[in-house]
């Protein structure tokens, strides 16, 4: 299935920065379908809305819903491999003989999906999952850091979960804002200014960073001097 799954993170960043709109223009570019889990809608539509802080965030994303921008992604199987793999995950890493928790069933629940549909990517903001698919000794040497103690890693269970995720591409609402940009779907806005399409450029990517897309300032002023800002 050509397909991508999406996140809560990507999305709830891309409402934030009223960019929702760009899914359709992308979803063409791409042809195929755009999907969240059911725990991503509680995550962005059902629980925001009966908020008062972001419900009207919501509200978009169900507009993307109900024009089939975003569907809802279905399966049988989906429970049991989510926990398969929220299992093994969580029982990776260990401190002093005790598992560290490191992702939530959201998470998984996009891998499980992107697994069982067979689909291109997973559209993921949060940095663990990432690592955890494409390089897993990074948890490790980050959760040494900061707790200046020894991790120990369980090889069984970090093997099995790798051949899960196999081949699993991970993207980033930072590279949909890039590949948006390089499609020139924010031409209309380059301001009369000096430097215009460096600080519309610039303004784009700490927009997603300040709302939760995991990126480092200096990821972010290579991306500009790559595109020529």
């Amino acid at each position: 299935m050509k397909a991508l799954i999406f996140d809560s993170g990507p999305i709830i960043s891309m409402a934030m920065n009223n960019l929702l709109w760009l899914l359709k223009k992308l979803k063409a570019e791409f042809k195929g379908d755009f999907y969240i889990t059911p725990t991503v809608k509680e995550e962005v539509v059902d629980r925001p809305l009966n908020s008062k802080r972001f419900k009207y965030e919501s509200m978009q994303v169900m507009k993307e819903l109900k024009d089939g921008t975003l569907s809802v992604y279905s399966s049988e199987q989906l429970r049991n491999k989510t926990l398969e793999l929220l299992t093994l995950a969580n029982n990776i890493f260990f401190v002093e003989n005790n598992n560290m928790k490191i992702v939530q069933y959201a998470e998984m629940e996009v891998l499980a999906a992107c697994i069982l549909s067979n689909s291109n990517a997973i559209v993921i903001d949060e940095r663990t999952t990432r690592h955890l698919v494409e390089n897993p000794e990074r948890i490790k040497n980050i959760l040494e850091n900061k707790l200046h103690t020894k991790i120990f890693v369980k090889k069984d269970n970090l093997d099995n979960f790798s051949k899960l995720v196999k081949g699993i591409k991970v993207i980033r609402s930072l590279e949909l804002v890039v590949i948006a940009y390089e499609k020139g779907f924010f031409n209309e806005y380059v301001p009369d200014i000096k430097n215009a399409r460096k600080n519309l450029l610039d303004g784009l990517l700490w927009g997603v960073k300040l709302n939760g897309c995991s990126v480092t300032a200096e990821e972010i002023e290579r991306i500009i001097t790559l595109e020529g800002g």
